[in-house]
C-alpha cells in the first residue's frame, strides 16, 4: 500500500515537471518585442479619470452627455489584440454617429510594449474613436508574465482611469457614474492572493449596491462562466458569480467567442477565436463582434453586431 502511494506521488510530481517544462514559455516568458519602424505618434487617450472629458460635463449625478443629457450610448469591445483595422474603426463610427464613448474588456494591445501601443495609435489615427473617451480594464496580455504578474507602467500612463477602487488596484479597478448608469471595471488578472479576491469582491458588491437607481454594468476580462473549452477559471467563477444578484449585465472577454447567459455576456472583437464549449453555438460566435449599448432612465438595450458589416446578431432590452 505504501509503495502504491509512492508510485502515485511520483507520477504526480513527474507529470507536474513535464507540464511546467512544456508550458514554461507560455506561462512565464515574455515574447521579444518587435522593432517599430514606422512614424512614431504621440497619443493620449481621453478617460474618465481626467478632470475634463470630451463631450461630457461633470454633474452631481455623474458624467453627463452634453448633446443628449437624457440618454447615453457607447460601444463595447472584447479582446482586440491590435487586430481591428483603421477602416473598421471608421465604419463603426459612421454606423453609430451618436456614440458618446467606448469601453474595452482587456487585451486591447497584444503586449504592453511600445511597438503594440504605436500599432494601436495608427489603427485609431484619423478615426472618430481617436477623440472619443474610453473606459478600459486590463487583460492578461497587458500584464507581464512570471511567477507574479505585473501590470506595465505604460498601461497606467496610456489609460489614466479613476482612482476610486481598492487601494491595491487604483486605476485598474474602478467605477464611472453617469446619470443613468454605473459602469464598474474589475482587473481580474491582477488577483494573486486570497485577500486580493476578497478585497475586490467586497468592493465590487459595495459599488453595485451603492449605484442608486442607475443601471449597473460590470466589465472584466476573465469570464465567470467560460464559453470556450478548457478555459474556466475556478477562482473567478467562485468569487464573482454572486455579482449577478446586483448587476444588470456583466461583460467579459478572454474566451474569444460570444455567449449570452444573462446577466453574463462574453464577447470578442479580435480575429482570433477559441472553440466554443457548446457545439450548438451560433455561427457568429466566432466572428469579430461589438456591442452597441443604449441607456436611458427606463431601459438598457444591448445590440450585438458583426464588426465588418454592422449586421445585428443578437439583442436584449432590460428595464429596472
Amino acid at each position: 500500500m505504501r509503495r502504491l502511494k509512492y508510485i502515485i506521488l511520483s507520477i504526480i510530481i513527474v507529470s507536474g515537471v513535464v507540464l511546467c517544462a512544456v508550458r514554461w514559455r507560455v506561462w512565464f516568458v515574455n515574447p521579444a518585442e518587435p522593432e517599430f519602424t514606422g512614424d512614431t505618434l504621440t497619443y493620449h487617450f481621453a478617460t474618465f479619470g481626467q478632470k475634463s472629458v470630451p463631450g461630457f460635463v461633470q454633474t452631481a449625478d455623474g458624467w453627463q452627455d452634453k448633446k443628449c443629457p437624457d440618454s447615453l450610448q457607447f460601444i463595447l469591445l472584447g479582446d482586440v489584440h491590435n487586430t481591428v483595422e483603421n477602416l473598421q474603426w471608421t465604419q463603426m463610427a459612421e454606423r453609430h454617429p451618436d456614440v458618446d464613448f467606448y469601453a474595452q474588456l482587456g487585451d486591447f494591445i497584444d503586449r504592453c510594449y511600445f511597438y503594440y501601443a504605436q500599432q494601436l495609435y495608427h489603427q485609431l489615427n484619423g478615426t472618430p474613436f481617436a477623440q472619443l473617451p474610453v473606459a478600459t480594464c486590463p487583460g492578461n496580455h497587458e500584464y507581464t508574465k512570471g511567477i507574479v504578474r505585473t501590470l506595465s507602467d505604460m498601461w497606467y500612463q496610456i489609460f489614466p482611469n479613476p482612482h476610486n477602487g481598492p487601494q491595491r488596484y487604483l486605476g485598474s479597478t474602478y467605477y464611472i457614474d453617469f446619470p443613468n448608469l454605473r459602469l464598474i471595471a474589475i482587473d481580474t488578472n491582477g488577483l494573486h492572493s486570497l485577500s486580493d479576491y476578497t478585497i475586490v469582491h467586497t468592493w465590487a458588491m459595495e459599488a453595485l449596491q451603492g449605484a442608486g437607481n442607475r443601471f449597473r454594468v460590470v466589465m472584466m476580462h476573465h469570464p465567470v462562466y467560460s464559453s470556450a473549452r478548457g478555459r474556466q477559471n475556478v477562482l473567478i467563477h467562485v468569487t464573482f458569480r454572486s455579482l449577478a444578484s446586483q448587476a444588470n449585465l456583466i461583460f467579459s472577454g478572454h474566451d474569444h467567442n460570444y455567449i449570452r447567459r444573462l446577466p453574463f455576456v462574453g464577447t470578442n472583437a479580435t480575429t482570433r477565436y477559441h472553440r466554443p464549449k457548446n457545439a450548438s453555438a451560433p455561427a457568429y460566435s466566432t466572428e469579430q463582434l461589438y456591442q452597441l449599448i443604449t441607456v436611458t432612465a427606463d431601459s438598457l438595450r444591448m445590440e450585438t453586431r458583426l464588426m465588418n458589416t454592422g449586421e445585428l446578431c443578437d439583442e436584449v432590452t432590460l428595464g429596472h
